[in-house]
C-alpha cells in the first residue's frame, strides 16, 4: 500500500512538471521537479537503507532444564555513512518459550515474533537482551528474522529475511529422584551390581572357531562357513560391564488411532530421563531405545549403550525430540538382530500400555539372559501376562510429583522468576 502512494506521488510529481512546461509556469515546474527529486532521493534511499546492516543473534545457552531460562543477545549494525531513519526487527521465536516483551502470533506452528523499532545512525551498533523461559522439553527454532527500513519520508521501504533458522535450543525434560517415583534409589530393579558375572558381549566379535554340538544358530557365521567349507562358530569378547538399556513405550493408548493422552507421555519422558540420570550417576554404561524417531529425521531414536562420559546428554536430547508419532513396534526394536544387546543388559521399559507381542518379546528377552524391569506409567489395568518380570507402578507418584511442577511452573511463578 505505501508504495502504491509512493508511486503515485511519482506519477503526480511528473504530471504537474509537465502541465507547468506546457503552461510555462516557472513555479508549478518547479514544484513538480522537486517533488520528482525528492521521490528519487526517497528511493534510492530506501534501496541503500539495509545495505551493511548486518544482524545477529547469541543464545546464553544451548542446552537447559525445565524450568531454566535462555539469554537471547539481538545484534543490528549499521556498518555504512548513510543512516537508518527507521528500522523494524521481526524476530521468530518459540512459543514454548515466552518471554517478557509483547509478541504476536507467527506465521509458522508453534512460533510467535518479536518485534522492536529504532533508528541507526552511521556506524552505529545496538543490543537488545531477550530472556526466553523454558516451560516444555523439547527442540526450539529462533528464527528466521524479518528487517524492515525505508527512506526517511516513509514513502518506500524494503524488506529481507536475515538470521536462517537454527536448532537452537535443547530443553531437557524434567527428571526426578527414584525415591521421589517409590522406587529403591539402590537397588530399584534388582539387578547384580559389579562384575561378578561374565558375559559373552554378541555386539563384540573378536573370531571365529569350530562349530561345536549345542553352539545356537545364532552363533554360526555363514559368511566364515561358506569361505572355509565348514561350519563356524563365531567368538565374542566377555565383558563384566553392567549395562542399563532404557526402552521407551511411546503409545498411550492400546490403539494408535485413539490418539495420545499428552500427560502419559510426558510421565513417560520424565521417568525414561530420571532412570537414565540414576544410571549415569551410578556408573553403569547408558544406552536408550523409543520407538519414535528424531525431529524432522527419519531416524529411529537409538543410543548404543555406552561409557562416554557424555552419554546422558546424549539419551536426554535423545528424549527432548521425543514426539507423539510412533514409527516402530517396541518389541521388534528390542528383538532386531541387526542391534544386539549387550550380554547380561538390564532392560528396562517405561510403558503406559503393554501389548501382547511387546510382553511376548520381554519374555523372550528375559529367557535370553537378561535381566527385565518394567515401569508402569498408568493406572490401566494391563491384560498382558508378564510372569516372572517385575512391574513398579509409579503413577500415584508421579502425579503428586507433576502437581507440584504445575504449581512450580505456572504462569504466575514464571512471570516472578522474569523478574529476578
Amino acid at each position: 500500500m505505501r508504495t502504491a502512494v509512493a508511486d503515485g506521488w511519482i506519477v503526480f510529481s511528473l504530471g504537474l512538471a509537465a502541465i507547468g512546461f506546457m503552461s510555462g509556469s516557472v513555479p508549478l515546474l518547479a514544484v513538480g521537479a522537486m517533488l520528482f527529486g525528492t521521490g528519487a532521493v526517497a528511493r534510492l534511499w530506501s534501496r541503500l537503507s539495509l545495505e551493511e546492516v548486518y544482524y545477529s543473534r547469541t543464545l546464553s545457552e544451548r542446552r537447559v532444564f525445565v524450568g531454566e531460562s535462555v539469554l537471547a543477545t539481538l545484534i543490528i549494525e549499521n556498518r555504512k555513512i548513510l543512516p537508518v531513519p527507521w528500522l523494524e526487527v521481526l524476530e521468530t521465536l518459540p512459543r514454548a518459550m515466552p518471554t517478557t516483551a509483547r509478541t504476536q502470533p507467527g506465521g509458522g506452528p508453534g512460533s510467535h515474533i518479536l518485534e522492536r523499532s529504532t533508528s541507526l545512525s552511521t556506524n552505529d551498533r545496538l543490543e537488545w537482551p531477550v530472556t526466553m523461559m523454558a516451560q516444555q522439553r523439547g527442540y526450539y527454532r529462533v528464527g528466521p528474522t524479518r528487517l524492515r527500513s525505508g527512506d526517511i519520508f516513509g514513502f518506500f521501504e524494503r524488506e529481507e529475511e536475515v538470521g536462517r533458522p537454527v536448532d537452537g535450543i535443547i530443553v531437557y525434560p524434567r527428571t526426578y529422584t527414584l525415591p521421589d517415583l517409590g522406587l529403591d534409589s539402590a537397588r530399584p530393579f534388582g539387578e547384580r551390581r559389579g562384575g561378578n558375572r561374565i558375559f559373552e558381549d554378541p555386539s563384540r566379535v573378536i573370531g571365529v572357531r569350530d562349530y561345536m554340538p549345542g553352539d545356537p544358530m545364532k552363533r554360526i557365521d555363514w559368511y566364515a562357513t561358506a569361505r572355509t567349507g565348514r561350519m563356524q562358530s563365531r567368538l565374542y569378547e566377555p565383558s563384566r560391564e553392567q549395562s542399563i538399556l532404557i526402552a521407551l513405550n511411546i503409545p498411550t493408548f492400546e490403539q494408535t488411532w485413539h490418539g495420545s493422552d499428552p500427560v502419559l507421555l510426558e510421565r513417560g519422558v520424565a521417568v525414561a530421563a530420571s532412570i537414565a540420570r540414576w544410571a549415569a550417576e551410578a556408573g553403569s554404561a547408558l544406552g536408550l531405545i523409543a520407538n519414535g524417531s528424531f525431529p524432522d529425521a527419519d531416524r529411529p531414536i537409538r543410543v548404543g549403550t555406552g561409557h562416554r562420559p557424555d552419554r546422558l546428554n546424549v539419551v536426554l536430547e535423545a528424549l527432548a525430540g521425543v514426539t507423539a508419532f510412533t514409527t516402530s513396534n517396541l518389541g521388534h526394536d528390542l528383538e532386531d538382530p541387526q542391534h544386539p544387546l549387550p550380554a547380561g543388559a538390564t532392560i528396562v521399559v517405561i510403558a503406559a500400555v503393554m501389548p501382547d507381542d511387546l510382553a511376548a518379546s520381554l519374555l523372550r528377552l528375559r529367557g535370553n539372559g537378561h535381566y527385565v524391569a518394567v515401569v508402569q506409567t498408568s493406572h490401566t489395568v494391563w491384560p498382558a501376562e508378564l510372569g516372572p518380570i517385575p512391574v513398579h507402578s509409579i503413577a500415584a507418584a508421579a502425579e503428586l510429583l507433576e502437581a507440584d511442577a504445575d504449581r512450580a511452573y505456572s504462569p504466575e511463578a514464571a512471570a516472578v522468576r522474569f523478574e529476578r
